[in-house]
């Protein structure tokens, strides 16, 4: 897709999130219409979460009738439609719906355009802080707050004894191998600072240098981590598996994710920490 092409889609789609925003946060002020259940894996959904991809999905739809979306709360789509799509829309109309739950101000609008396997455009809106990060391959990533809109930048990795290296970690998803790559950073780095966030914004904690790195090594969906990788990668970091790839998508018969690694910068550095983990 060519560089004007994206540059127009980075305002479009942070107007369809935005409206999603709105759909949510309605919702969110009022208990009695959450109507919540729980799916066959036991996740929460709300008819907040519904009420996101209605809008998302008429809106894309409207905007770009050619490319197909795949949305967390749509039906399974098989493998064998999947693969002819060399375009698609990633989409997961409320990220973190535990957060919702919980009254936390840390879920998102995640949003993303996928060519080719790769994620080339990621819209992450937090409506309820009011804060929108939107990216596209070529053209920066970006906070809007309001009317202020600010570049991001990821931070460079600290030299030992600089300063702590700050890694922010899933509030509610954290397992051994978590903890044994923490420690392992912290016996070649130095003292560790840990903050906690909900769900896509770790990632985007990273990209604006908040943060230094957001492990994970537990399941994700591929919804989850699409339109936050742009950002990150934009602002100068990665989001890559344990062998330092970056994540594609729409590759595979599963949409679920492997492990992998939010870093501001030094990809090489955290595979190589990765390499040295006992295997799983």
């Amino acid at each position: 897709m060519q560089h004007s092409e994206l540059k127009q889609l980075m305002g479009d789609v942070q107007g369809i999130a935005e409206a999603a925003g709105q759909e949510i946060m309605a919702i969110f002020r009022d208990e009695s219409r959450w109507a919540v259940e729980h799916k066959a894996d036991d996740s929460p959904l709300t008819a907040a979460d519904l009420a996101a991809h209605r809008v998302i999905l008429a809106r894309l739809t409207a905007l770009t009738p050619e490319i197909p979306v795949i949305s967390e709360e749509s039906e399974a789509i098989p493998r064998d439609v999947r693969a002819q799509w060399s375009r698609c829309w990633m989409v997961d109309p409320l990220d973190g719906t535990k957060e919702f739950i919980a009254r936390s101000n840390e879920f998102t609008v995640n949003i993303a355009l996928i060519e080719n396997g790769e994620a080339i455009l990621g819209v992450v809106h937090a409506p309820a802080a009011g804060i929108v990060y939107v990216a596209a391959r070529g053209c920066g990533a970006w906070h809007a707050e309001g009317t202020t809109v600010r570049p991001v930048l990821s931070a460079p990795v600290p030299a030992r004894g600089e300063r702590a290296v700050r890694i922010v970690a899933s509030r509610r998803h954290r397992g051994a191998r978590d903890e044994a790559f923490c420690q392992a950073v912290g016996e070649r780095l130095g003292e560790i600072e840990f903050s906690t966030a909900g769900s896509a914004f770790k990632i985007c904690v990273v990209a604006e240098g908040r943060a230094d790195l957001y492990p994970r090594f537990g399941p994700t969906m591929e919804w989850d981590t699409a339109a936050g990788q742009v950002v990150v990668e934009e602002a100068g970091g990665v989001l890559m598996d344990e062998q330092g790839r970056p994540f594609r998508y729409n590759q595979r018969d599963t949409l679920l994710n492997g492990s992998f690694i939010v870093a501001g910068a030094e990809p090489a550095l955290w595979q190589d920490i990765c390499a040295s983990l006992p295997e799983a």
